[in-house]
């Protein structure tokens, strides 16, 4: 998820990454627009992990460790970065579910089409009030949180809480252990479920925390090595931008998904992440990238209740005939929608909080120890 700190520079490349990956989030939820899903598209996620610790240990890493800031106001921070915005989607998939309930029409976001149950859905909205999952998988849509996507952020959310009080200030050699534990409960998930597209559902969470701690701390790794790497080329930009379209649309044989899953996590994520750390791309790519970056985390959390309200209110553009040229209008519809509400929603309430959180008694230093790093 991006940096909600604007003191620090952006890495513009890494917006195209993340934008490009949270489109192809899209195209995997929308099959009745876009055709089938790209096999490889929920690898996107694992990206999203890796990019976050980079840009978190960016933007915050020096100040936690240095105790400018409480590991409680950087936990501050990320809920406000992430809840108005879920909160939107959190209020649209709920209005959504109750407005089925009353036509008494049963849920298309569940493969049995069952009715809709309303006291599952009033745990499920106070579960997700809270950002936790629900106690049971919904049947209202076969995941643990009414917004599906939200189980990765709070995924996202455990492991920004291990970083806040122990990662921004841990060695080096702490978080390898980490990223190398973290790595042999992939391998056991990978082989256990035959591809790593796991983390939403209660018996699979094992896997979605390895997922997002092992990401997440290779990101922050990354970024406490990329001055020892040499800039690279801006012409580079746009091949890693081509790569990560590549991998994600990638047509992997299923008996070999695991392994591929694997190697793209383990290896081309972070390979990609050094690279285009140290690529400052052209003006063109740039425009581009932070166009897509501005606007990646609304489509990432809106995509949902978008297409489900569209496809409730519009059934025709389900139509054969449409496919994929309305699903293909549509995710621009959606890229443009989510660029507008972060530009001229979200990000204002971002400065308001950021300036309270500016006060002295949330950012003096705790002490005067410096990091151990």
């Amino acid at each position: 998820m991006p940096s909600n700190n604007s003191q620090h520079p952006r890495f513009v490349l890494l917006d195209g990454l993340r934008g490009i990956a949270a489109l192809f989030i899209i195209q995997r939820h929308a099959p009745s627009l876009l055709g089938d899903e790209l096999p490889s598209s929920y690898l996107g996620v694992d990206l999203f992990f890796a990019l976050s610790g980079f840009v978190l240990a960016h933007a915050y890493g020096a100040a936690i460790a240095d105790q400018w800031i409480s590991a409680l106001a950087f936990m501050k921070m990320r809920l406000f970065r992430l809840y108005p915005l879920y909160g939107l989607a959190l209020f649209l998939m709920t209005t959504f579910f109750i407005t089925l309930w009353l036509s008494n029409v049963p849920t298309p976001l569940d493969d049995l089409h069952r009715p809709i149950d309303l006291q599952e859905l009033a745990i499920a909205l106070v579960t997700g009030l809270l950002f936790i999952p629900a106690p049971f998988s919904l049947t209202l849509n076969g995941a643990l949180f009414l917004v599906h996507p939200a189980w990765s952020l709070f995924n996202e959310l455990v492991a920004n809480i291990v970083y806040g009080l122990w990662g921004a200030r841990a060695r080096t050699k702490h978080l390898l252990i980490v990223v190398a534990v973290s790595a042999v409960v992939l391998v056991f998930a990978a082989a256990e479920f035959g591809r790593l597209h796991a983390g939403f559902r209660w018996s699979e969470m094992h896997a979605g925390m390895a997922r997002v701690f092992f990401s997440f701390f290779v990101g922050v790794l990354i970024y406490r090595l990329r001055s020892r790497l040499p800039k690279v080329q801006p012409l580079v930009a746009i091949g890693c931008l081509a790569f990560v379209i590549l991998i994600l649309a990638f047509p992997t044989p299923k008996p070999l998904k695991a392994y591929f899953d694997l190697f793209v996590v383990v290896f081309c994520w972070p390979g990609l992440l050094l690279v285009a750390s140290r690529c400052v791309p052209d003006p063109v790519t740039g425009k581009i990238s932070a166009f897509l970056g501005t606007a990646s985390y609304a489509v990432y959390v809106l995509h949902v209740p978008l297409l489900a309200w569209t496809e409730h209110l519009l059934p025709h553009i389900t139509d054969s005939r449409a496919i994929p040229y309305a699903g293909l209008v549509l995710m621009a519809a959606i890229t443009a929608v989510s660029w507008y509400v972060t530009v001229h929603m979200d990000q204002p309430l971002q400065r308001w909080f950021k300036n309270r959180l500016r006060r002295p008694q949330v950012f003096r230093p705790i002490s005067d120890s410096g990091s151990t790093r």
